[in-house]
């Protein structure tokens, strides 16, 4: 668990976040780091080594982010935690006037089968059932949203579609948003928790454009009281989804399969030893960066970090990935668990 005020450690550090300030949630087929500040700064889409989407871990100015937290003024405390046996990452925000939490995941039915025979890599894989469409889904779950793409490494420009200036808990489609670049079309939904979601006042939505950024972001801004919830998702936008509107009782489901999932793999640990935690929580990373069409382990969920915050000289990793994707596989499947 790491403890800072994540605003502060960003502009101490000329805008970018210490590495160790990252917490990562994946499905298999990429992932992302979402930063104390409630940031994503990393993430390819729609597998590990595809263009990324949002990359201000390496360039603050035109990566592409996007930021769930309290407006700068409230000078919060962040913690950030993975919730138990799971890669559902949770990012709370705590001042005297009250706590929120952000909780990032990557949707995982409860059971999933490796798929490699027939397998074709393509930016726009439809959906042939429910547990292919959820691969395509990165859910923020929560003041202030920020997301401002940058696809193809920043590189390709994108075309942003606001939907609505405002949201209620009456609206009954989720949809607020798209952008669209040459290769990748994602759209952004919300959900509101009805149950209190009536005391929780319009979210406004604005498209903002950005110095040095090709496209247009989305700019929320809503006000949260005690046990509400708005959760915001990012998925391909399809012509057809399966969940064409999610809702709360859907995230609730999925945040369930998701957890059911993750406990399932690490209980088949046999380690009982004093290192347990340790342990767990990295048998799950290795499990996160596991390509699942083909099994294979990836060097390392980002590339070209440079050795030093703003420098030019890349981390040296290629000459240790055979090595350790052997040996982290031989760990896995040999002596820890007893099943696969």
């Amino acid at each position: 668990m790491a403890t800072h005020s994540g605003t502060n450690r960003r502009a101490q550090s000329g805008g970018y976040l210490p590495i160790e300030d990252y917490g990562i949630v994946g499905n298999m087929h990429t992932c992302a780091l979402a930063g104390l500040d409630g940031s994503i700064d990393f993430m390819c889409w729609p597998d590990f080594d595809s263009p990324s989407v949002f990359c201000r871990l390496l360039d603050k100015n035109k990566g592409g982010y996007f930021s769930i937290s309290p407006p700068d003024e409230f000078s919060c405390t962040t913690k950030q935690q993975y919730l138990p046996s799971s890669c559902i990452l949770q990012t709370r925000y705590i001042h005297e006037d009250g706590v929120v939490d952000v909780v990032d995941f990557f949707p995982r039915p409860k059971s999933a089968k490796v798929m490699t025979k027939g397998y074709k890599q393509n930016a726009y894989r439809e959906a042939i059932n429910v547990q292919e469409e959820l691969k395509k889904w990165v859910v923020r779950r929560v003041e202030y949203v920020e997301i401002f793409p940058a696809f193809g490494y920043g590189r390709d420009p994108h075309q942003t579609t606001l939907l609505r200036e405002t949201h209620t808990p009456e609206h009954r489609e989720s949809k607020i948003g798209t952008f669209h670049s040459k290769d990748v079309k994602l759209q952004l939904d919300v959900a509101v928790d009805k149950e209190v979601g009536h005391n929780c006042g319009d979210m406004t939505f604005e498209k903002v454009k950005k110095d040095e950024m090709l496209g247009e972001g989305i700019v929320s801004r809503f006000t949260l009281r005690a046990g509400q919830s708005v959760s915001f998702i990012l998925r391909n936008d399809l012509p057809n989804h399966i969940t064409e509107v999610i809702t709360d009782a859907v995230l609730d489901s999925q945040q369930h399969d998701t957890q059911t999932f993750w406990y399932n793999f690490i209980s088949q640990s046999k380690y009982k030893g004093r290192w347990r935690e340790v342990v767990s929580r990295s048998l799950m990373i290795l499990k996160l960066l596991t390509y699942e069409p083909t099994g294979a382990i990836i060097a390392a969920p980002t590339f070209s970090l440079p050795e030093d915050v703003g420098g030019i000289t890349l981390k040296v990793i290629e000459a240790v990935r055979l090595f350790a994707s052997a040996m982290a596989q031989l760990f896995i499947f040999n002596s820890t668990f007893t099943a696969n």
